[in-house]
């Protein structure tokens, strides 16, 4: 049973240890999608307003995880392996990280509703696109190919 609860807070642990910090390479411009789904400036507004709040509540959401984190690993650390304790962090650290993924999709839909019936397809094409198998590694592949051309490019001046 030990073992069990220590593999679960150590994999609970690692997911941070290998998560990407936030790049701005990784997300397309604000500007990329303004043309792309040819906003208006009041859709523009909206749809800033509507990440702002999201980005806010993340960062509160986020600080819950970092604490119930660092309260497991005080416990850990003191050798304080209390079973019930730790499966409450555990829960609740996925409970906030499925609050998380809610609060994005509520917000995708909350911008699908600003967009007019031509942007509303342009907006679920673009969703149907990274949402298929394979997308984040053939993206992550294309960057790679990219870094090297350049890092050779760079190199040969």
């Amino acid at each position: 049973m030990k073992q069990l609860i220590l593999f679960v807070i150590i994999f609970s642990l690692s997911t941070n240890l290998f998560s990407q910090p936030n790049n701005p390479k990784m997300h397309p411009p604000k500007e990329k999608l303004s043309k792309y789904l040819n906003l208006t400036a009041e859709q523009e507004k909206k749809i800033n307003d509507l990440n702002y709040n999201l980005r806010k509540s993340e960062i509160d959401l986020k600080s819950k995880i970092n604490k119930n984190r660092l309260e497991l690993k005080k416990l850990i650390d003191d050798g304080n392996i209390d079973e019930k304790k730790i499966l409450q962090l555990v829960d609740d650290n996925s409970k906030l990280q499925a609050e998380i993924k809610n609060m994005k999709m509520k917000k995708w839909l909350d911008i699908y509703k600003i967009l007019d019936k031509e942007q509303q397809q342009k907006w679920i094409k673009g969703f149907q696109k990274i949402t298929e198998p394979g997308f984040m590694k053939n993206k992550m592949k294309e960057r790679m190919k990219d870094r090297i051309h350049e890092f050779r490019h760079n190199k040969m001046r």
